[in-house]
């Protein structure tokens, strides 16, 4: 029988992490229907098959793709669907660790649904010595909210699947993306383009391993805004304005109203290296007030927009 949902995971010298995440795929309940795993090795120091146990039930399919070079995500998960065998694909990261019965629920949820696609929750704060930061981070995007469309900027791998179909007719990720962020926002945009119904479920959850600190995580906010950030407001017109990009613009540009003209000239301030460092430093320190951990996020992400750094 052809597998019904191909599991699409990119990854790079993966560490403890990748193998938590195989264990977990290898003790799927999926009641009897096949499934396929596609492993993407995108350059990986030491090769994924000679790393990792691979041993997996009969009615799962193990392919495992390689790509050479200093790591590409965007095209490494292109090659994944590409060489995909089942009608959904379900995409998702290497530092997951995936309850028993996720891939059957998104199974039922694409048989019973019309929606082209179907996101979970990817749950952080799931361990009990769980961060503030870390439970600040379960707020953002869909979180929190309840069961229904959400709109293409929250378009999120992790936890999320969708007919193939739609990835052969987009052409997929944009591999030009090829710093960290952006591709996925990019992509999301693209099917909205082509009136793709996107459908969330917070019910539908699966555990993030990823441990980042909020210091490397607003690295990683400097460099998405100065480069898939500001490369997919140019792309994707509709776009505009997002993660607050309309408060960097020129303190005077039109629209120039009373209060975009304020909030540019604060936005400014706190764009201030030292302000934003201060802040960092209180944050690690004492993880509240949280909305201070927005601040950070969005002020990395327009820091490196505007082509400049904390550090």
């Amino acid at each position: 029988m052809e597998p019904e949902i191909s599991v699409q995971i990119p990854v790079r010298n993966g560490g403890e992490e990748f193998g938590q995440a195989l264990l977990s795929l290898a003790g799927q309940r999926t009641d009897g229907i096949p499934w396929e795993l596609v492993i993407i090795d995108d350059g990986s120091t030491v090769p994924v098959e000679k790393e990792y146990d691979l041993s997996f039930p009969e009615h799962v399919e193990v392919k495992v793709l390689r790509r050479e070079g200093r790591g590409n995500r965007p095209i490494a998960r292109n090659m994944g669907w590409q060489a995909a065998s089942a009608g959904i694909s379900f995409l998702s990261d290497g530092d997951i660790l995936f309850p028993e019965d996720i891939l059957l629920k998104h199974i039922l949820a694409h048989r019973t649904r019309p929606a082209d696609v179907v996101m979970g929750a990817r749950v952080n704060a799931w361990m009990e010595d769980a961060t503030p930061w870390q439970k600040w981070f379960d707020t953002r995007a869909m979180g929190g909210k309840p069961a229904g469309p959400f709109p293409p900027r929250y378009f999120v791998t992790g936890n999320i699947s969708l007919r193939t179909a739609l990835l052969e007719k987009t052409g997929g990720f944009d591999g030009r993306i090829d710093h960290y962020g952006g591709e996925d926002t990019e992509f999301g945009f693209r099917l909205a383009r082509i009136r793709a119904e996107l459908y969330w479920d917070p019910e539908l959850e699966v555990y993030h391993l990823d441990r980042v600190t909020v210091r490397e995580h607003s690295r990683k906010m400097v460099e998405y805004g100065g480069t898939g950030l500001r490369y997919t407001l140019e792309k994707i017109p509709e776009a505009g304005g997002m993660l607050g990009t309309d408060w960097v613009g020129p303190v005077f540009s039109k629209p120039a109203n009373v209060s975009l003209i304020i909030m540019r000239i604060l936005v400014r301030i706190t764009l201030i290296p030292a302000v934003y460092r201060t802040v960092l430093r209180w944050m690690e320190r004492f993880g509240t007030p949280s909305f201070l951990f927005t601040y950070l996020s969005v002020g990395g992400c327009l820091m490196g927009y505007r082509g400049r750094n904390f550090e």
